[in-house]
């Protein structure tokens, strides 16, 4: 009921502004079933939804003002596998929020700072091209593991510098306690190198709170580093490549590897990739996902997906994962 009104509320609001052309709008609802092979829990399916609503509002040719809610609903399918990557990066807890809020100025076309709640991982470590794949470690390399990405933005100020070709830099600064506290901070720093036909972008995150090392033995700050490949091969075919590293012994994770191909034709786009995640003390962690998104009339499409879970746990059989995901724009 909550979230009901509120969404109702940004509707009627909206449309007041609807003859400005500055001022625009959207609704997006995305729907995940899944089916395991076996669960690790007692229901061997999932079925959950997340719906958002977006705005912004051009105020002049440099100030751009935007923000947006979002409310998930449903099972949190990660109890189907349990496994270290997840299968859905829409899965939380019931959760219903004003979830970006920020400020926008642009220098020049090439220049702009943003400062306000964000998701960082909106801005970093992002690779386009794999945006379609449902599996979270596609949004963001599990060893970033102090990124304020979803569910849980945070207060932020970041500097882009962003032609349309070659070399373009970016740096942030985040809120690294409770996502609203500078007592603590995330950084994050990135340079890319932009092609016709490739992009290239390398990054290096530091936050300087206590974390615990996995031996008990001291708290310190933690860092880590990224490299995110893509590039468009033919007028088709697609790849992309991550490779990235938590440098501190707070977790068992070490490093991400990942390699995946999109392929597009006509209102058809098809993708595989193969994720891995090395630890100290385990076995890797593995995950394979194909999908076939098909695109209907009206924003909506659809997208059956295969995952196959590859458990660093000893003893725990590996899983085959089913999904249906629905995603409509209006």
């Amino acid at each position: 009921m909550k979230t009901s009104l509120v969404l109702a509320t940004l509707a009627g609001v909206t449309s007041s502004f609807a003859f400005a052309d500055d001022f625009d709008y959207s609704f997006n609802l995305v729907t995940d079933s899944s089916v395991a092979s076996h669960s690790r829990q007692d229901d061997n399916s999932a079925h959950r939804m997340l719906v958002t609503a977006e705005w912004q509002w051009q105020a002049s040719d440099r100030w751009l003002l935007a923000g947006d809610l979002k409310a998930f609903r449903g099972e949190n399918g990660e109890g189907l596998t349990q496994n270290l990557q997840g299968i859905s990066n829409i899965d939380a807890e019931k959760f219903s929020k004003i979830y970006e809020a920020y400020a926008q100025y642009q220098f020049n076309p090439e220049t702009r700072i943003k400062c306000g709640q964000v998701d960082a991982n909106l801005e970093f470590a992002y690779v386009p091209v794999a945006e379609t794949f449902i599996s979270p470690p596609l949004g963001i390399t599990p060893t970033v593991i102090a990124l304020p990405t979803y569910y849980d933005p945070a207060m932020s100020c970041s500097i882009f510098y962003e032609p349309a070709q070659g070399l373009q830099w970016a740096g942030g600064i985040f809120a690294g306690r409770d996502n609203l506290d500078f007592a603590e901070q995330f950084y994050v720093f990135e340079g890319r190198y932009i092609s016709i036909s490739s992009r290239l972008s390398y990054g290096f995150w530091h936050h300087n709170g206590d974390w615990e090392l996995v031996d008990k033995s001291q708290f310190e700050a933690i860092s880590g580093w990224y490299v995110n490949y893509q590039r468009q091969i033919n007028q088709d075919w697609a790849m992309f490549a991550v490779w990235s590293a938590l440098e501190d012994e707070v977790d068992d994770i070490r490093q991400h590897h990942m390699l995946g191909f999109v392929r597009e034709f006509g209102r058809h786009q098809f993708g595989m990739m193969f994720s891995e995640v090395t630890q100290k003390h385990l076995h890797n962690d593995n995950l394979i996902e194909l999908y076939w998104q098909h695109a209907l009339p009206a924003e909506i499409s659809l997208q059956p997906v295969l995952q196959w879970v590859d458990h660093a746990e000893e003893g725990v059989d590996n899983q085959f994962v089913l999904s249906l995901r629905v995603n409509w724009n209006f």
